[in-house]
């Protein structure tokens, strides 16, 4: 609790988490107000029902925003402790690497979801105050909203501790985190957008693609071109790996300092 409650002050206390915490937040729920109210002159034909809700989570300014969170402060969490050999300290006190790296998710996932669970939970609840008859479609959607923001939060939480554990520059941790997300994006809009690849599968080297073929599925929204279940298997066996390889070297830290 106290890494948590010291590193939450560190960081709001920082201007460049607080600039792509407001904004991020900001825009990605304004979004959703607009969508709601002005949804039959945008969203023409589309029925108020659960696919309505697929929209705001698919809202292509979330992964940016989240990547730009993580790497703003994800990247420093464990690079910093380093750097400052303040790790070393944790760890030479009663305090396992899993309290350690428990502490510092906690810290990011705070941070994270606020971002990405927000809109996904706002948009049904206007949805049900300025239409309640829609009210159980609206409750659905805000329990899957809620899954879905678990999902993103850690996914990039995993990613980002993993990258920050191997440096003591955060700069090179958040560089190497826009590389990866960014990179594979790209690597996946450029095969599919050319016709260099025909394979649809090749949709699974983008974490955004795989998260949006699971909120699909969830939503109710067909036409997906690839399986939603192997999207959500890459995504969690990603955040596991990441999670466990982290874990591993914080063991190895702990015997070096021991």
């Amino acid at each position: 609790m106290a890494i948590v409650g010291a590193g939450l002050r560190r960081e709001m206390r920082r201007p460049a988490a607080i600039f792509t915490i407001g904004l991020g937040t900001a825009i990605t729920t304004i979004y959703s107000i607009i969508l709601v109210l002005f949804a039959p002159f945008l969203l023409q034909g589309q029925a108020l029902d659960l696919t309505f809700f697929f929209t705001p989570a698919s809202f292509a300014a979330v992964p940016f925003f989240v990547t730009l969170l993580a790497a703003v402060v994800g990247a420093g969490l464990i690079a910093d402790d380093l750097d400052t050999m303040a790790l070393t300290l944790y760890l030479s006190r009663p305090v396992s690497p899993g309290d350690y790296l428990t502490a510092q998710a906690v810290i990011l996932a705070s941070l994270t979801a606020l971002m990405t669970m927000l809109p996904l939970v706002l948009t049904p609840l206007l949805v049900a105050l300025l239409r309640p008859y829609l009210w159980e479609v609206s409750l659905e959607a805000a329990a899957i909203g809620i899954l879905f923001g678990i999902l993103l939060t850690v996914f990039f939480t995993s990613v980002s501790l993993f990258l920050s554990s191997l440096t003591r520059r955060r700069a090179y941790a958040a560089a190497a985190l826009f590389a990866i997300i960014f990179g594979l994006v790209g690597t996946e809009t450029v095969l599919s957008s050319s016709g260099a690849v025909s394979d649809p599968s090749v949709l699974y080297l983008s974490p955004w693609e795989d998260y949006l073929a699971v909120a699909r599925a969830a939503f109710g929204v067909t036409g997906d071109p690839i399986n939603w279940a192997v999207g959500l298997t890459i995504l969690l066996a990603a955040t596991v790996l990441a999670a466990l390889a982290t874990w591993l070297r914080m063991r190895a830290m702990e015997v070096v300092s021991g």
